[in-house]
């Protein structure tokens, strides 16, 4: 199975790290997102995007990740 990284150190105080995985012939990727300087455990999510490389799904995940943290990281 191949995999592929797309890091984003600061987002709105996040850490967003997006790891892209070739399953079935597509790319989905899994999202990890840390508040920065936070001991809390990562939001850490699958998300199910099937694209055709794994960049483009990487792109979509940082997407995703952002929209996570514009709804939930003020709160952590």
């Amino acid at each position: 199975m191949g995999r592929a990284l797309l890091i984003e150190t600061d987002y709105r105080g996040h850490r967003i790290e997006v790891t892209a995985q070739h399953v079935d012939g597509a790319w989905d990727v899994e999202v990890r997102i840390r508040r920065m300087f936070s001991e809390a455990k990562p939001h850490v999510e699958r998300v199910t995007c099937r694209k055709p490389t794994a960049k483009v799904a990487e792109e979509r995940g940082v997407i995703y990740a952002r929209r996570w943290v514009d709804r939930h990281g003020s709160g952590g």
